[in-house]
């Protein structure tokens, strides 16, 4: 059997501190990509310049704009066109030897999955001691977890990783921080050459594609045998007053954004209870704790006309029963 064709993309945003170790990491796979790309999103030259330098294998795409995470993706997935897999990377991403390995054994495994993800540990001094390290570890992800108020988690995050999450298994949607996509998914996933929607710009754009490639009949897969680690920006146990407002504007209005285009009305009204349960809540914070919030909400009815287009095409193409994806919902 040929050995499939693989690429890796990183998508950066003026995290140069970090680029280097995840690209040292890449080059220490197992199985080694057939193409590594960087895409710098609003790109400063002088920096990206002393990372080419250095990595003169790496095929740099540096922008003039912000892309965000969705157009960047997409970029890369264009650019990497005759590629079976492709591993998506935030650059905070450092790789154990064997993870891109253990991610396309499982993909070349399943051909029903579309999208494939491993055990994220939380931080750069975790990398530092190594899978075989005896100091207990933090996970940071190991999938995510949705809940029947559509609230969406990342399983496992900040619990000590005692071997509570050993079994390679579906899950509902894989961290875009380190992600392994199939080609032949993306390819029947997209929306007018967009594969992640680029209306996201940036945060649950990996859950949006996830839950419209099993509505499409794809799996997600977590394989704990891929191991890698990610430095995140906060953590869920920080004072949400410090995460980026940014991030709170996308994250709210991406998740009614995700809502309108994937729903499936049967499973909507069953669990409409907890869902509104949790938009009344989160309207209620909003009112009184961060009112300049109401923005993205506000902002949907630009997004709206858009969403329930990309609805109508997800639905025609839709494979999956009420009660498959039902299951997930908990």
């Amino acid at each position: 059997m040929a050995t499939p064709r693989v690429a890796v993309g990183i998508i950066n945003y003026h995290d140069y501190r970090h680029l280097p170790v995840c690209l040292d990491s890449v080059k220490r796979q197992s199985l080694r990509p057939d193409l590594v790309m960087v895409l710098d999103n609003q790109s400063n030259i002088g920096e990206i310049r002393t990372v080419a330098s250095a990595y003169p294998e790496v095929q740099m795409l540096s922008m003039q704009e912000n892309l965000g995470y969705s157009g960047g993706a997409n970029r890369i997935i264009r650019e990497a066109e005759g590629y079976e897999y492709i591993l998506l990377l935030n650059p905070d991403a450092i790789l154990d030897p064997r993870c891109l390995e253990e991610m396309v054994r499982a993909m070349e495994s399943m051909p029903d999955v579309g999208v494939v993800g491993g055990k994220l540990l939380l931080g750069d001094s975790q990398a530092d001691e190594g899978p075989a390290s005896s100091t207990p570890r933090l996970l940071d992800s190991t999938g995510h977890l949705v809940f029947r108020s559509r609230r969406i988690i990342d399983r496992g995050h900040g619990e000590l990783d005692v071997g509570q999450y050993e079994r390679p298994e579906q899950v509902f949607s894989i961290c875009g921080a380190a992600v392994l996509l199939r080609r032949a998914m993306l390819e029947e996933v997209q929306i007018d050459g967009e594969y992640f929607d680029e209306d996201f710009f940036a945060y649950k754009e990996d859950v949006d594609l996830c839950w419209r490639a099993q509505l499409l009949g794809w799996s997600s897969f977590y394989t704990p045998a891929a191991i890698a680690y990610h430095l995140r920006g906060w953590s869920r146990r920080d004072d949400r007053r410090k995460v980026p407002w940014i991030r709170k504007y996308h994250s709210f209005k991406n998740h009614y954004l995700m809502m309108i285009k994937n729903e499936i009305p049967a499973l909507f009204w069953r669990d409409i209870l907890p869902i509104l349960w949790l938009g009344i809540g989160a309207i209620g914070y909003i009112s009184i704790m961060e009112p300049a919030l109401w923005k993205s909400l506000l902002d949907l009815r630009k997004y709206r006309p858009r969403a329930q287009y990309k609805r109508r095409i997800i639905m025609r193409r839709r494979r999956a029963s009420a009660e498959r994806m039902g299951r997930w919902f908990v």
